[in-house]
């Protein structure tokens, strides 16, 4: 039996996927499903967290390999891994050259400070002033990195996520942006477990959506390449991807 552990951290953009149990024909799906729905986020990184995991042969490490090459090839999105118990580690020496392998989180952590992606974070409260600040958080951070051509849409989609949660969420949230270099994530957090909810089909939860049944969340679909919703412990994410 696998269990695993997803901890969005919004100080550093970070997503950390804490993998226990036995890594088996049988569970290595699931490995590869719970790191491809983080990295479809568009998180700053993925660290995986394999302090806690063993396995049945070396080969079904390869798992780690093929989903490093996926997340970057798909989304720009670095996948570092971390805290391999010593047979993990051993076994992982097949594959050194497509994964990344440090010997804990912090170290992992420094590493993707040292490179882009880039990462911009505010806490706003419910308040009509916040959807501005949102267009203009998000607005500077695309001229500040370059992409003036996104400025237009990533605009435009911070301030209906904004403008949603404050009219249906109606508590202080938190906007983030982020480049991967291959897409733009703008993502609003808040403390709300409603989720939106196109009218013509049910909600898949951490997975792709197409428009909502409010304005604003089409207007949202239309400007963006991909946007989802992922329920979280404590309320939810709203976000929306614009490709470069």
């Amino acid at each position: 039996m696998l269990k695993t552990v997803i901890d969005r951290n919004l100080d550093t953009g970070i997503t950390t996927v804490r993998l226990g149990g036995a890594l088996s024909v049988a569970t290595v799906p699931e490995v590869g499903t719970a790191i491809a729905k983080v990295a479809a986020e568009c998180p700053s990184a993925v660290i995986v967290d394999l302090a806690a995991l063993c396995h049945d042969s070396d080969a079904l490490l390869s798992v780690f390999a093929t989903m490093t090459h996926d997340a970057q090839l798909h989304w720009g999105v670095p996948v570092l891994l971390c805290e391999a118990a010593p047979g993990v580690r051993e076994g992982l020496g097949a594959f050194r050259t497509y994964v990344a392998l440090y010997e804990d989180s912090a170290q992992a952590a420094l590493a993707v400070n040292a490179n882009v992606p880039r990462w911009v974070r505010r806490h706003l409260p419910p308040e009509p002033a916040s959807a501005a600040a949102a267009r203009n958080v998000t607005g500077e951070a695309c001229l500040t990195w370059g992409l003036p051509q996104l400025r237009s849409p990533a605009r435009l989609v911070a301030n209906e996520l904004a403008a949603n949660a404050i009219v249906h969420a109606a508590c202080e949230f938190d906007l983030t942006v982020v480049y991967t270099g291959r897409y733009l994530r703008i993502g609003v957090q808040d403390n709300a477990k409603a989720m939106p909810r196109p009218p013509e089909e049910p909600i898949v939860t951490s997975t792709l959506m197409r428009p909502g049944s409010g304005r604003g969340l089409r207007i949202v679909a239309a400007a963006a390449t991909h946007w989802g919703a992922t329920p979280l412990a404590d309320g939810k994410v709203v976000w929306a991807l614009i490709r470069s």
